[in-house]
């Protein structure tokens, strides 16, 4: 019988034939499974397992708790076709159908407090060594995780421009590669991580991923996203109503941040809106428009725009 960990990898290399790009079903499903391994299951599991896990961390948002049991009901169904012991989890069980997260946008002493808490919060100066870099790697580009995780070594090169770089950024959201130029500053923090002897000493592929384990080997997104929480937890970081500190806060807070400094500039906000899009890797302006959170600085910038304007405007005309 085939373990769970190889039954994913057949269902995921068929869901790639037929079109789908990774997402969230092959990192939640992954980290269930992850989850069961570490408690000697590897060839099946309950409903009740499933539930268990889906409802972690129990101080979560329950549309989180629906799309994670979303991701192992999928995988499940599959495993039943195939006569397996794993049932086929209900569909009414912790439903998904509710409102967007409302985004948490860290502020500079936010992002410090993060930062800070990694040394603290791993004793492995190596495992904090490769939160502090995906953290600041995050928070100067807008990346997604799962982008930051896929980069490989050869990803990161240099450019013309004095000691900055270019990332490829590999199998986005929407199917597409994308190259973003990044400062010196961030392209010398990825080249001291690439460069780190305590990296080399993991013994990683020359052309694997930048960010590995103790193992030498790529990170799963899920290990990531529990140790993020640690750090959010040693920086002192609270829920502000309903938002609650994530990693893909970090896109809306670098999309945020980038409207209102061309506010702040007296630039185009809607062209700025636009290279965003492309930065971002969407395939439509529409899309990074929901990555703008109506911050007190970016409304009172806005309304300062407005302001400006001849009086009988009925709009907001970007200078």
């Amino acid at each position: 019988m085939s373990t769970l960990r190889e039954s994913l990898d057949e269902y995921l290399v068929m869901r790639r034939a037929l079109g789908f790009q990774p997402g969230k079903l092959e990192y939640l499903a992954g980290g269930f499974i992850d989850w069961l391994a570490e408690r000697g299951q590897t060839e099946s599991f309950t409903i009740g397992d499933a539930v268990t896990w889906a409802r972690l961390p129990a101080q979560a948002d329950p549309i989180w708790w629906g799309m994670r049991l979303g991701a192992v009901r999928t995988f499940a169904a599959y495993q039943n076709a195939r006569d397996s012991a794993v049932p086929v989890i209900p569909a009414g069980l912790l439903p998904a159908t509710s409102n967007r997260a409302e985004p948490y946008i860290y502020a500079q002493q936010d992002l410090d407090a993060l930062l800070e808490a990694c040394s603290a919060v791993f004793r492995h100066g190596f495992v904090a060594d490769t939160m502090h870099t995906i953290v600041g790697l995050l928070a100067a580009t807008g990346m997604r995780i799962g982008e930051a995780l896929r980069l490989a070594v050869p990803d990161i090169t240099t450019d013309s421009g004095p000691g900055g770089g270019l990332l490829l950024v590999r199998a986005s959201k929407h199917g597409a590669d994308r190259l973003l130029p990044v400062d010196a500053s961030t392209f010398a923090a990825l080249a001291a991580y690439r460069d780190l002897p305590a990296r080399r000493h993991t013994r990683p592929a020359p052309a694997g991923p930048l960010f590995v384990t103790r193992n030498g080997a790529g990170y799963h997104r899920s290990t990531i996203e529990v140790y993020f929480q640690r750090l959010v937890r040693a920086a002192g970081l609270q829920s502000r109503g309903r938002a609650t500190a994530r990693l893909h806060s970090f896109r809306h807070s670098f999309t945020t941040g980038h409207i209102a400094a061309a506010y702040r500039s007296g630039t185009d906000a809607q062209r700025a809106l636009t290279l965003l899009s492309t930065w971002l890797g969407h395939t439509s302006p529409a899309h990074t428009y929901w990555y703008v959170t109506a911050t007190p600085e970016l409304m009172a910038l806005a309304a300062g725009r407005l302001a400006s304007q001849p009086a009988g405007f009925g709009e907001v005309t970007p200078r």
